[in-house]
């Protein structure tokens, strides 16, 4: 257990933050674990997060954040250990972070994979009524708890991928100088559901994109079938698909790895979790994976046929407008479209949000633990905000897979200098 004190805090805050292990979220209550989580965020919810484990692929520790002597969680940070990479940026850090490669132990990995390990746009649980002092005494609480375990298991790092631009904000008042943080070479995007059905949506489009939409629409219509399943019936189907598209992509996973992942979310998720079957003379030729979450519906994953055949917009139809049909039908106020394929996205409607990568040191800066220390029962003494420095800037970080992390920040400002109403204004900070 981590002790650490809540600085300027309010007259009825608890002094100390208590960081505790737990192995399962079988062991925390669904109404203590609901009260922090975000109830609109999919990748926080209590069912995503035990599919994950039920997954087993990557065995999973959780840094529960409390006021000494409450059961109310203040935070809560899902550790995982790093998988098998298999060529799959979603869960490679090494993949993101090249240039920290000397720092790993010889044939080990880099670090463990912090916040959401399966889905794009890692958000903090943090407890939302919390004053921002207070946020931040959790987040050094959780960030030290986390060094503790990476240095325990030999990793010099601990890892966010794809963090949204909110949670890269708030966890910059926590980054110290042996930490790095770059710009991920793909975007989150999202699809807002103006009126009432798809002809509104094709309302808001431009006059030229709104043709092509109607066009690409219309092929598929007259050359596909289209089947909404629950994911359970339908992942023998779309399991192939999905391996297919990933193996163009350079992820070697094999059927039976993705069949039982997603077995693990429809379990979990039920009768939210659907597949969108595209039929083509008589065969399955493509399918979109979605999961409604309260107001929203997630494109989790998408499959295809991979025998060279004619493809009339399967994917835009699979991943874009059928699940924009199924959302409107279902009342639901915006489509959750992923990433990559950003700017395909972004001419049919998507707004394009930057995500970032963070590594945090292990063992970076005079309050940070030593290796050889358990967690429990270690006291870090007084912490103010804001004395750690901001750390690494992306212009003077290394290559990134091979490509100079400027590089990057470069592709992103040529592509929103020649396409600026895709891009929010979100994108000042961070370019």
């Amino acid at each position: 257990m981590i002790n650490q004190e809540i600085p300027d805090k309010p007259p009825d805050a608890i002094a100390f933050v208590t960081v505790d292990r737990v192995s399962s979220l079988g062991d925390i209550s669904e109404h203590v674990w609901n009260e922090v989580a975000d109830p609109r965020d999919l990748f926080q919810s209590r069912a995503w997060l035990c599919a994950l484990e039920r997954y087993g692929d990557a065995p999973v520790t959780y840094l529960i954040a409390r006021r000494a002597g409450d059961s109310r969680i203040l935070g809560a940070l899902p550790l995982y250990d790093s998988p098998p990479s298999r060529g799959d940026y979603l869960t490679w850090p090494e993949l993101h972070f090249r240039d920290l490669l000397a720092t790993a132990p010889r044939g080990g990995r880099l670090g463990l994979l912090a916040g959401s390990c399966a889905g794009f746009g890692t958000r903090l649980i943090l407890d939302r009524t919390l004053p921002g002092p207070a946020r931040t005494a959790v987040l050094r609480a959780l960030r030290d708890a986390a060094g503790v375990v990476a240095a325990e298991r030999g990793h010099p790092y601990t890892f966010f991928l794809f963090l949204d631009a909110a949670a890269w904000r708030e966890l910059a008042q926590v980054t110290g100088d042996g930490d790095h943080h770059r710009l991920a070479g793909v975007a989150r995007t999202e699809v807002e559901l103006p009126g009432a059905g798809f002809a509104d949506y094709l309302a808001t489009l431009p006059r030229n994109t709104r043709t092509s939409v109607r066009r690409e629409a219309g092929l598929f219509a007259r050359e596909c079938a289209t089947e909404l399943l629950p994911l359970r019936e339908a992942i023998p189907a779309v399991a192939p698909m999905i391996v297919n598209v990933r193996a163009r992509h350079g992820m070697a996973y094999s059927v039976e790895v993705v069949a039982r992942r997603l077995s693990a979310y429809a379990g979990a998720l039920g009768e939210d979790s659907t597949a969108l079957l595209c039929r083509a003379g008589g065969r399955v030729v493509g399918a979109g994976v979605m999961c409604r979450w309260h107001d929203r519906l997630h494109v989790t994953d998408f499959g295809r046929l991979d025998d060279g055949a004619p493809d009339p917009f399967v994917y835009f139809n699979a991943a874009i407008y059928e699940p924009i049909r199924h959302a409107y039908a279902a009342g639901l106020s915006r489509v959750v479209t992923g990433a990559g394929a950003e700017l395909g996205k972004a001419r049919r409607g998507a707004a394009v949000l930057p995500l970032v990568h963070l590594a945090w040191s292990a063992t970076d800066g005079p309050d940070r633990p030593p290796g050889d220390q358990p967690v429990s029962d270690r006291p870090l003494g007084d912490l103010q905000v804001g004395d750690r420095p901001r750390g690494d800037r992306p212009g003077g970080e290394r290559p990134v897979g091979g490509t100079p992390a400027e590089d990057r920040k470069t592709y992103w400002r040529r592509l929103r200098s020649a396409h600026p109403t895709y891009f929010p204004p979100v994108w000042d900070e961070l370019l």
